[in-house]
């Protein structure tokens, strides 16, 4: 196995055709599957968890006694959504991150550094990757092509470099609006609960009873993932921000560098949590656009 002084950037020509070959585009597809698998099992427990924190309040004001009944059925739900539903999620989002990284290691000819216990066999692969309708159309039906901004006649290195900042910014700003969007739903909800509590003449047992005590799991749970998604995205930022540092500097960039940054790289996405599909669909073109925009600003610094 290569030693991490030993990797040399290949020549960015090479890199933009190894990211539109059949063998990517496997990758690729494969992964952006499995990423979609962990967001259906995180999606099931939101829904049970908002959905119980949307009803509970009323159901334990409209029917009197059963505060203690909605309470125990949201604890339940929050562990089993913490255990079994959890388990699944972070299970496809490892492993989908095990193959981004063989696609990253294909694209740059990067050594790998250790053996991914978590990385899917060939067979698996083929079987998420499978596109009834053709490898390449289907990845151009999904925009799967360029996916990162590569401008062939640039310093290997630097496209690397340039590449992974890429993919770290992106995402970073991809769940830092997910942050923003979900706190704002939450404190909506929770203003409209303290002023339907108060018009609704309700005693001070009966609110924290009826509509505080049985939306509590549910809050944590939000809460919880708020604050470890901020700290994934501010992660991603500090990750960028060294990564640019370095592409602006006089001085090269290193091969033990770019694969250190690509160790980095796995471990966030590994832990990371996830971002929903209709987000990243909304705001795909604009996160896209920022990112070439970037990189051909990086790239014009160093002309």
């Amino acid at each position: 196995m290569a030693e991490h002084a030993e990797y040399e950037a290949p020549a960015s020509a090479e890199m933009a055709a190894r990211q539109n070959s059949d063998d990517a585009l496997r990758l690729l597809l494969a992964q952006r599957r499995l990423h979609s698998r962990a967001k259906k099992w995180q999606s099931f427990r939101w829904i049970g968890l908002v959905l119980l924190g949307v009803a509970a309040p009323f159901v334990s004001v409209l029917i009197p006694g059963s505060a203690v009944a909605v309470g125990a059925v949201t604890g339940l739900w929050l562990f089993v959504g913490r255990t079994v539903l959890a388990w699944f999620e972070t299970r496809s989002m490892t492993r989908a991150a095990a193959i981004q990284e063989l696609l990253d290691l294909y694209i740059f000819k990067m050594p790998a550094t250790i053996e991914r216990t978590s990385v899917p066999s060939l067979e698996d692969i083929a079987v998420l990757a499978a596109a009834p309708g053709g490898l390449r159309a289907t990845a151009n039906k999904e925009k799967l092509l360029d996916w990162y901004p590569i401008a062939a006649d640039h310093p290997g290195s630097e496209t690397v470099a340039i590449a992974q900042r890429a993919n770290a910014s992106y995402t970073g700003r991809l769940i830092r609006t997910a942050v923003w969007v979900w706190a704002g739903l939450t404190l909506a909800w929770l203003v409209f609960l303290t002023i339907w509590s108060s018009v609704s003449a309700l005693s001070f047992g009966a609110i924290l009873l009826g509509v505080i005590f049985p939306v509590l799991p549910a809050a944590l749970d939000v809460v919880e993932y708020l604050l470890s998604t901020w700290r994934a995205a501010q992660d991603r930022e500090d990750l960028a921000n060294t990564i640019q540092s370095r592409i602006e500097g006089d001085a090269p960039i290193l091969g033990q560098e770019l694969v250190a940054w690509q160790v980095q790289m796995y471990d966030l996405r590994r832990t990371t949590p996830q971002a929903p599909d209709w987000l990243y669909n909304l705001t795909r073109s604009r996160n896209e656009a920022a990112m070439h925009a970037a990189a051909d600003e990086l790239r014009r610094k160093k002309q």
